[in-house]
């Protein structure tokens, strides 16, 4: 094998290291062959492939319950989401029309019908909606297992340390693993956000997903080396690879224990600026995480998950009980709730397509199109305010009057809460995004209407130098060090201080150590990240010195590019011994 062909590029979709044999998992069909019925056979083969419907969603409901001691509900909502399918009229009623019509078997009508609903998914740009192709599959696998009498089985492995490598794994696949037997799992398809993924994370499984030639290039027993903090699969690694991978992964256990004890250390730096470490989640499983890693609170927690499990919108009950438990648990740490930030092309089909969804209708701009969606979200977040410690969040804000706007639906939802005897705290804050130019720019007189800023830098970067952060051939362009960039932070840092609220940053920025030490020393308040980067970020900002970072960083704002500007300030980065960052650059 090339050297080119040693390592595999992928997605990391659950952090850790894993070393062992590989086991390549196949459970795709031979070809379904089509088969004619005869006219007084259709009737039976129409009750044929209902009575294996109505089994697979059995087995759905089984699975559901005993998992249901390790997952968290909302990872429970993608195996309803699987049933959803499987009572849905475009799929079951669709295909009993064609096995009535064309007298063709069940297998190879239903087989057609599922392939072209994963075909429609697969052509959706959009990530959120393209990896629901594996649910459609999860779905087509288990009914057309009954159909064809092949058991659907889980993932069997005996000798413990074994990497499993498959083109795709459903949910109920992931969730069907044996922990004790599977240290790490690679796949050729998908991505960070798929369900797969967000499942893989709930079982603290390492994984990297979207390799693409996985399958092709595995074969069963080679060892490998999944590193799920950086996408790298190392295959039949040498001595030497294999004994520093095994040396960085007993470093990082003992790393774990030693950031313990900065886990209830405030972040504080030397000579006294206190600074708040929240987290950035998705789900309500990551919260053990979250108070793990020693967090002030919940910077951004994202909502879209809620919007993007199942075939209709989240209820307001649901998206109480949802708000209420990250708030209990999180008691008496805040809770920044940001509202929806989904566009076009992440919502149900009946929503028009758009040629460039980046700019196009999403975040506050899609729910201020669909107000009473809006306030639907709006009166759940006020409810769950009346345990204290939420706050909430509009996203993509761009000017004063879509601020305005969303306020005003913002106390509409108050109003008629308190009208209905709902208890809600009235003086819950409202805070922004910063993630737009155009926000950056009026920041002053943003702030003098919320209660604080969150600066969103990933997409703030990307609109500013206009460059797709997820386009690899101009990623030299995407550099969070720019100067343009790095002028309009301070600036908003500048607007807000001057209006007497605080601002925080929720972006990738806020987690890298030399940006970290960049924000510091513009004067940022807090910072928000993945609950895994939070102790060595805290560990850095004790070994730093604010005033001495202040000095440096505005020194550095005089520079006319991002080579420059790095190369002035890397050798002042504070030195740190917790530094985890160079132990995951093998």
């Amino acid at each position: 094998m090339s050297d080119e062909r040693r390592v595999l590029k992928g997605i990391p979709a659950s952090p850790g290291i894993a070393i062992g044999r590989a086991l390549v998992y196949n459970r795709r069909f031979a070809s379904i062959h089509q088969r004619p019925i005869p006219a007084d056979g259709v009737e039976a083969e129409i009750l044929r492939f209902r009575t294996a419907v109505d089994e697979a969603l059995d087995d759905l409901t089984r699975l559901q319950r005993r998992i249901a001691v390790d997952f968290d509900q909302d990872i429970l909502k993608i195996f309803r989401a699987h049933q959803a399918v499987l009572e849905d009229p475009e799929v079951v009623d669709v295909t009993v029309v064609r096995i009535r019509r064309e007298r063709t078997n069940a297998e190879y009508i239903f087989d057609e019908v599922m392939r072209g609903w994963i075909a429609s998914y697969s052509s959706i740009e959009n990530p959120y909606f393209r990896e629901r192709t594996a649910d459609f599959e999860d779905v087509q696998y288990r009914v057309l297992a009954k159909l064809t009498g092949s058991a659907h089985t889980g993932i069997e492995a005996k000798d413990g340390e074994i990497v499993l490598v498959a083109h795709s794994l459903s949910p109920s696949d992931t969730a069907e693993i044996d922990r004790s037997a599977v240290c790490g799992f690679i796949t050729d398809a998908g991505g960070q956000t798929s369900h797969t993924a967000i499942v893989a994370r709930g079982l603290a499984v390492p994984a990297v997903v979207g390799t693409n030639i996985a399958t092709q290039t595995i074969s069963d027993g080679m060892m490998i080396i999944i590193d799920g903090n950086t996408g790298m699969v190392h295959l039949d690694p040498d001595a030497d690879t294999i004994g520093r991978y095994r040396e960085t992964k007993s470093q990082l256990s003992v790393l774990e224990h030693e950031l313990q004890e900065l886990h209830d250390l405030p972040a504080e730096t030397r000579d006294g600026r206190r600074i708040e470490l929240s987290a950035n989640i998705e789900l309500p499983a990551e919260l053990e995480d979250v108070l793990n890693h020693g967090a002030d609170g919940i910077g951004l927690y994202r909502t879209e998950f809620l919007y993007l499990v199942g075939n209709e919108l989240p209820s307001e009950e649901d998206q109480t009980r949802t708000y209420q438990r990250i708030a209990r648990r999180m008691a008496p740490n805040h809770v920044i709730i940001r509202t929806l930030d989904l566009g076009a092309d992440k919502m149900p089909k009946e929503m028009p397509d758009e040629a460039n969804p980046a700019l196009g209708q999403r975040g506050i701009r899609l729910c201020l199109d669909r107000p009473e969606m809006f306030k639907v979200q709006l009166r759940a977040i006020l409810r769950a305010g009346a345990e204290g410690n939420v706050s909430l969040m509009f996203p993509m804000i761009s000017g004063l009057q879509e601020l305005r706007r969303a306020k005003a639906l913002f106390e509409e939802a108050r109003n008629e809460l308190l009208e209905d005897g709902v208890p809600v705290n009235q003086s819950m804050p409202v805070g922004i995004m910063v993630e737009i130019p155009s926000a950056a720019l009026t920041a002053h007189d943003l702030a003098k209407e919320v209660d604080f800023f969150s600066i969103g830098t990933n997409d703030l970067i990307q609109y500013t130098v206009a460059a797709d952060r997820g386009n690899p051939s101009i990623a030299s362009l995407y550099n969070p060090c720019h100067p343009a960039v790095l002028r309009l932070v301070a600036s908003v840092i500048d607007a807000a201080h001057d209006n007497d609220i605080w601002v925080g940053v929720c972006g990738a920025m806020a987690a890298h150590p030399l940006a970290a030490c960049i924000l510091l020393g513009l004067g940022v308040d807090e910072l928000s990240m993945s609950p895994i980067d939070i102790p060595e970020i805290k560990s850095l900002i004790r070994s730093a010195d604010y005033q001495e970072l202040k000095t440096i960083t505005r020194e550095a704002l005089d520079l006319s590019t991002s080579e420059e500007i790095m190369r002035f300030l890397k050798p002042h980065q504070p030195k740190t011994e917790l530094d985890v960052s160079d132990m995951m650059r093998i």
